[in-house]
């Protein structure tokens, strides 16, 4: 029995029942999996196309910023910038971008601090270039104003080495500095807006001082070596040279300053000719051969004067002379004359005495130095 139900207990077990399997499409003929090299290749190319485009941007809004750069380096544009310089009273940095050719004696003027005393600048009215574009050396006319005045200036431009090989230079040349030519008498300087310099006379020195100046209106002042002189200041317009001055000769200076002489002068001078006429009023004081003649006669028993000078007058044609009139009361004795009192008429003159430069000269006590005399 247990033989059996061991063969029954043996039977094999059915397996499970089988699902049927669904279709999947239908594959596309050549149809592949995609590689990971081909993606990263896509990518690469359009980097590059975009960096292309960028070089091509940069490159042309370069060339456009080189022309807008270069539009405004041309000759006209810098004879303009200087020009403008100078109608800003800028004389310090227009004397850096254009040299005036002369020596550093001459420059005194060209400062920043004589340009501001100026009482009219630069007027810029028209700047043009020639028509030779490609030339390496242009020509620039400029029409210009000083004080309603109106002059032209011809500058000679010229082409320097390109920045970076690309950016146009140029240099201009002839500066727009005048020489101005001083002469003074009486003087020794004379200053314009604070700067001052030295005037030698001319007919000591054989020429007088010549200063560059920068076109406008200045005003020469010269320097008083003493109370006793007054101070006359000179104005002239400089433009392309100098208009208002005081040239009437080919060898005359520009700027003649020509000294006049204060109330104080006269004042001293009449002290003086008071002091001289008393002593001519006196004995032996009437001897000295500067005395009027008829006072120096041994005749002359007494002297006195009768009608004293309040006041002297410089002549018309030297103001350094004055003179005025005097009246003596002279009594004689018997020995040439008919005896008796009588009026001797004359006139006193006084004359300024002068150095070799042309100035007023002092005594050491700081009083005029004076010639006193008294012709008839």
């Amino acid at each position: 029995m247990s033989t059996e139900k061991n063969k029954a207990s043996a039977a094999p077990i059915p397996a499970p029942p089988v699902t049927p399997a669904i279709p999947g499409p239908p594959a596309l003929a050549g149809a592949g999996v995609p590689s990971p090299s081909s993606g990263r290749g896509k990518k690469k190319m359009m980097l590059i196309g975009m960096l292309v485009g960028v070089l091509v941007v940069l490159v042309i809004a370069g060339v456009v910023a080189i022309k807008v750069a270069n539009s405004s380096r041309t000759p006209e544009a810098e004879v303009r910038k200087y020009l403008d310089l100078l109608a800003a009273g800028k004389a310090s940095a227009a004397t850096a971008m254009v040299d005036p050719g002369v020596n550093n004696d001459q420059r005194t003027f060209l400062t920043d601090d004589a340009m501001a005393s100026a009482t009219s600048l630069l007027v810029i009215e028209e700047v043009a270039a020639d028509k030779n574009e490609d030339a390496e050396t242009r020509q620039v006319s400029a029409t210009l104003q000083v004080n309603g005045e109106r002059f032209t200036h011809a500058f000679t431009v010229t082409k320097e080495k390109p920045t970076m090989g690309v950016l146009n230079n140029w240099t201009v040349k002839g500066s727009l500095a005048a020489p101005v030519s001083v002469d003074a008498s009486g003087y020794t300087q004379f200053t314009v807006g604070g700067v001052s310099a030295d005037a030698p006379r001319k007919l000591v020195s054989g020429k007088p001082a010549t200063y560059l100046f920068y076109p406008g209106v200045y005003t020469f002042t010269p320097v008083a070596p003493s109370e006793y002189v007054d101070v006359n200041p000179k104005t002239v317009a400089v433009l392309d040279g100098v208009h208002g001055g005081t040239t009437s000769y080919a060898d005359d200076a520009d700027v003649s300053l020509i000294a006049t002489y204060s109330d104080e002068l006269k004042e001293a001078a009449l002290e003086s000719a008071k002091e001289f006429l008393n002593s001519c009023a006196s004995i032996p004081g009437n001897q000295n051969s500067d005395c009027p003649f008829a006072l120096q006669s041994d005749a002359v028993t007494a002297i006195s004067v009768k009608t004293m000078p309040t006041s002297l007058e410089p002549l018309e044609i030297d103001p350094g002379v004055f003179q005025g009139p005097v009246t003596f009361a002279v009594t004689y004795s018997d020995k040439y004359y008919m005896p008796g009192t009588r009026d001797v008429d004359a006139k006193v003159v006084v004359n300024v005495q002068f150095s070799n430069d042309g100035l007023l000269k002092l005594t050491s006590d700081g009083k005029p130095d004076f010639f006193v005399g008294a012709p008839l």
